[in-house]
């Protein structure tokens, strides 16, 4: 149960991630050296290794639990990094370990997170469905959009959650809104997607709520208490692949109005 009540104020869906204090140890490797990286992805796939590379600016970098011993053979070298010194590199490995730690609690995940580009980010469900259509029998399921990133102004990785829906058809098949409008199943899949974020509100956070509905105009105030901050508790603390823990405050940035 969500027993975070935020003080009035703006508030962002983001969540300041504090990174461990101590090194981790990480392969490491020069760009010029990984002729082809795609490949080694690939190979790494295929192998079933619990490896996880991210290039980054001239070096590649692997993490996980075979890393040392997949990686070893390829010419990495291990090296042990402070994450708060490479913040593209400490956004992908934080995204991963929240992701094995979702995983491990049976969520199921749409998208893999892209190993490209500076934001990490990823789409992560509920195992059960919240609800089913009596129209077209689709599943719908709740998730969380997740992007994690370095965000200057606090000097700090942010995690920015947010709702998100899927749909399936009996057989387990994703929907899209265009197929789900083919079903006549849109509509009612919105009503249970409203009807789910209603039924996990308690009597004191509808009271809290109406008190200060005019101050919180920065996200929905149903998602925010009903959804996003119970997330944050559950992933307050989870492993990071590397090694060592992370944290995910349980406040989200406020946001400052300058004069």
């Amino acid at each position: 149960m969500n027993n975070i009540q935020l003080q009035p104020g703006l508030y962002t869906n983001i969540f300041p991630v504090t990174l461990p204090e101590e090194a981790v140890t990480i392969m490491v490797i020069k760009r010029t050296q990984v002729v082809d990286l795609r490949a080694l992805r690939t190979d790494i796939e295929g192998q079933k290794a619990n490896v996880f590379v991210y290039a980054h600016k001239n070096c590649v970098y692997g993490y996980g639990q075979d890393a040392i011993a997949f990686l070893a053979g390829k010419d990495f070298q291990e090296d042990k990094i402070f994450l708060r010194d490479i913040p593209a590199l400490a956004a992908h490995v934080v995204m991963d370990g929240l992701i094995l730690s979702a995983l491990s609690k049976g969520f199921w995940q749409r998208e893999k997170n892209s190993p490209k580009g500076f934001e990490a980010r990823a789409k992560i469900f509920h195992p059960s469905p919240k609800g089913v259509t009596s129209q077209g029998k689709v599943k719908v399921f709740a998730g969380y959009d997740l992007r994690c990133a370095h965000y200057p102004a606090v000097e700090s990785l942010g995690l920015v959650v947010d709702v998100v829906w899927a749909y399936q058809d009996e057989q387990g098949n994703p929907l899209n809104m265009h197929q789900m409008r083919i079903k006549n199943a849109l509509n009612e899949a919105l009503v249970i997607q409203e009807e789910f974020l209603r039924s996990t509100r308690t009597k004191t956070q509808e009271e809290f709520l109406r008190s200060t509905m005019r101050f919180n105009l920065q996200i929905s105030q149903m998602r925010m208490h009903d959804y996003l901050l119970p997330f944050a508790q559950e992933f307050h603390e989870f492993t990071l692949p590397c090694g060592g823990q992370a944290q995910l405050g349980s406040i989200p940035f406020r946001v400052i109005l300058g004069r």
